[in-house]
């Protein structure tokens, strides 16, 4: 089982029962399985809304009486048998017991027109006799410890909606900042990455100190990234902005303070973030030796991966070497970084291509939206141009003349009182003039369409343009760092760089180097973390094996 709690509720009583009744068009009474009503004398839609609406009019306060929300069941429950009409009956009747709603008017719907079983609730929240509306706070949060407790009475499973998905695997740091947005979380599951958490309040204040004077003094893109390096610092693209971020935390460039925006930096550098991004992605694969690895070719996939373990344990390959091992895994995990920010410019790109192509499709399909309603509005005009006038293309050719004589409005005003400044009429004066009123209408409304078609074809040219920039920035970007799954296995060999450089860092390493001491503290958190992921890992390789489960296979 799982709820829903539509964002958009209702505006009308008799609408939402006629449609959850299926008597609305392109929609069949038969979807319904069953309906049951509280404190109503009547199912049916048309009537019980009224009621309703009757009732909520007594409630001068409350602009939305109307509150829908929906309870659905697993399919796979309903194939074994679980989901029955009759507890279906039973499990309504005890959700408005639960959600405190039993005196007010309800009609409850079951559908079964999807595979999911579910049942509509269509409440009315005002008190028929105290006229007080319900108060809907935190009714999600009720519905869902409603929802669970109903579930585990019946025996039902208990779906994964996005929310509980969420909430099972939120990753809170009250000391270096809140929770992942839903936005980013979401967003990093589609893209096949780590989510990121925003840095704290107090950890933003401090970076706008300490970086104040970096921003300000900095002459280009170059310098401040060397700038922020030596803070273990680096801006990344995000949306339509920037971030700044330490490989795990962020923060908005805007947070920064006033007059550190992207747009601003770019117009003092005199360089597009992007087209500097496209330009150090350059540099950066010049400079790539990427390796190989061994041939796995017939091999199997359990053989193979069994290389690739063996191969990764060799000492770098092409990668820097550094006596000390602190400034190794300082190179290592900026190298990583540098490369985790030409990966978010890829994406950025490809977004941008999609969305710029998205857009373009959807302005070519106003543009045949827009081009039927001016066929429309044509047929009509000249059809009663046709009743009007004995030759109407040359009524038609008179009236574009006398237009560009003497203007739109005046035109309008003077076919209306004399039709026959355009021709021969063919009906009699009184019918011409009477018709004609109608006809300036209609040619009004066909010049309306027109113009609205010439705006949406300029749109679609706008769009055209906007996707040949896109994927122009984006096939030179591909250009300098090659496909994305190119980029892929670069980012992952930097990524078990850092690694092999972060498991080698002792306390005694740290104590002996001289790299800065704000830049070894994100060391030592790094090599921490990791260390909790390797024992998580294991973990639950150890749980596999308890189970039976061969995690390597």
């Amino acid at each position: 089982m799982r709820f829903k709690v539509p964002k958009r509720q209702p505006e009308s009583f008799k609408a939402s029962a006629l449609y959850l009744a299926g008597r609305v068009k392109d929609l069949s009474p038969d979807r319904v399985e069953f309906v049951t009503a509280r404190n109503l004398q009547t199912t049916d839609p048309r009537a019980a809304a009224a009621v309703m609406e009757a009732t909520a009019a007594k409630s001068v306060r409350c602009k939305q009486p109307a509150y829908h929300f929906i309870v659905t069941f697993d399919p796979a429950d309903d194939a074994a048998g679980k989901v029955t009409e009759q507890v279906k009956r039973e499990i309504a009747e005890k959700v408005i017991e639960d959600m405190g709603l039993t005196e007010h008017q309800a009609l409850v719907y079951s559908h079964k027109d999807t595979d999911h079983p579910h049942l509509h609730f269509l409440v009315n929240r005002i008190h028929p006799s105290k006229h007080i509306a319900y108060d809907r706070h935190r009714d999600g949060t009720r519905l869902k410890e409603i929802v669970r407790e109903r579930a585990r009475e019946y025996g039902l499973n208990i779906l994964k909606d996005r929310e509980l998905l969420r909430e099972m695997e939120r990753v809170d740091d009250l000391s270096v900042g809140g929770t992942v947005s839903d936005a980013e979380y979401w967003r990093s599951k589609r893209e096949g990455r780590q989510p990121q958490m925003p840095f704290s309040r107090d950890a933003i204040q401090s970076l706008r100190g300490r970086l104040y004077d970096d921003f300000s003094d900095a002459h280009s893109w170059d310098d401040l990234a060397k700038r922020l390096e030596a803070r273990g610092l680096t801006l990344e693209r995000k949306g339509q902005g920037l971030v700044l971020t330490n490989g795990e935390r962020f923060a908005k460039l805007s947070e920064m303070g006033k007059g550190i925006r992207m747009k601003a930096l770019e117009a003092r550098f005199d360089e597009k973030f992007d087209g500097y991004m496209i330009r150090r992605a350059g540099e950066l694969a010049r400079g790539e030796l990427p390796h190989r690895g061994p041939d796995t070719e017939g091999m199997t996939d359990k053989e193979r991966r069994t290389v690739e373990i063996l191969d990764r344990s060799e000492p770098d390959h092409g990668g820097s070497r550094h006596a000390d091992p602190v400034l190794e895994a300082d190179a290592a995990d900026m190298d990583y970084r540098y490369w985790n920010q030409v990966e978010a410019a890829h994406r950025t790109a490809g977004n941008r291509v999609k969305n710029a192509e998205r857009r373009e499709w959807g302005a070519a399909q106003s543009v045949a939206r827009q081009k039927a309603w001016v066929s429309r509005r044509k047929e009509s005009f000249f059809d009663l141009l046709g009743k009007v006038f004995r030759d109407p293309e040359r009524a038609r050719a008179a009236w574009d003349k006398l237009e560009r004589k003497h203007g739109v409005k005046a035109v309008k005003d003077m076919v209306g009182k004399n039709p026959l400044l355009l021709g021969d009429l063919a009906a009699d004066e009184k019918e011409a003039k009477r018709l004609s009123r109608y006809l300036t209408e209609r040619y009004g409304k066909y010049r309306d369409a027109m113009h609205r078609l010439d705006h949406a074809q300029h749109k679609v040219e706008l769009a055209q343009h906007k996707t040949k920039l896109a994927v122009r920035e984006f096939e030179m970007l591909e250009n300098s760092v090659g496909s994305g799954e190119r980029l892929r296995r670069i980012v992952v060999s930097k990524i078990r760089r850092r690694s092999r450089a972060l498991s080698r860092l002792t306390d005694a390493a740290f104590r002996r180097s001289t790299l800065a001491d704000e830049r070894k503290e994100q060391l030592e958190r790094a090599r921490r973390l990791q260390k909790e992921r390797q024992l998580e890992r294991s973990r639950k390789r150890e749980r596999g094996k308890a189970l039976g489960i061969d995690l390597d296979d």
